[in-house]
């Protein structure tokens, strides 16, 4: 094992029809934000490993030619970088066999995974703002007329689609669970002043459905076992 990388793979057993590379490699910092936990979580749950490269310096990476946006995380396949949370979340999920074949449950896959982009955007905003005016914007944010209540808003509406089944699109996890999963984990963490801990809880029923029916799931349970510093009960 290399210093700052653990090749990871889960038992479960492969099931993607499509050519995986020889070589992955997924590069973030040692933080389970979703952008990347969503590409390291669906490759894991699909028994494709990877190297989980997280103490590489942005500035390095930049210098060797890996973030074509300037951005992390990215995703190198055999030598070739992808980056973008979408493309490299879909990509991960062909690899593991967890992408939906229907063209329209795909397309609502990315649907989430946009959503999700939205509200990171959306808070992100506040992040440079000095003390008084972040939190007269976050409780903005968090109004039943508010941006951050408006996106999550839209994510409930297509998780409540089809009511009875607690997943987000079909009746098996797709990288759209794994992606709003670890997003609602975000808010709800009580990391961001001015969001409560229980905002999404109390406000999106099927949102908070999806994230326990995530939680549940045996792969998950893996994943969170193995990475207890970010997912132990506070």
């Amino acid at each position: 094992m290399l210093a700052g990388v653990t090749m990871l793979s889960s038992s479960a057993p492969a099931a993607s029809a499509i050519a995986r590379p020889a070589s992955l490699k997924v590069y973030y910092g040692d933080m389970a934000f979703w952008r990347a936990e969503v590409v390291r979580l669906a490759l894991f749950m699909g028994d494709v490993p990877f190297e989980d490269v997280r103490d590489q310096k942005r500035a390095d990476l930049m210098a060797a030619g890996k973030l074509p946006f300037g951005a992390v995380p990215v995703l190198e396949a055999d030598g070739k970088i992808l980056s973008q949370t979408s493309a490299m979340a879909v990509y991960a999920a062909k690899l593991a066999g967890i992408h939906p074949e229907d063209a329209w449950d795909a397309a609502k896959v990315d649907e989430c995974i946009s959503g999700c982009t939205d509200v990171t955007v959306t808070v992100a905003k506040t992040f440079g703002m000095k003390d008084d005016e972040k939190a007269s914007a976050r409780a903005a944010l968090i109004a039943p007329d508010g941006r951050l209540t408006l996106h999550l808003g839209g994510l409930e509406k297509i998780c409540a689609e089809h009511d009875g089944c607690s997943y987000a699109v079909g009746s098996t996890m797709t990288v759209a669970d794994i992606s709003i999963w670890r997003l609602v984990g975000w808010l709800s963490s009580g990391v961001i002043d001015g969001i409560p801990v229980d905002y999404v809880s109390s406000t999106f029923p099927h949102l908070a459905a999806l994230v326990a029916a995530v939680d549940a799931h045996p792969k998950v349970g893996e994943w969170k076992a193995l990475h207890s510093k970010f997912y132990a009960p506070k």
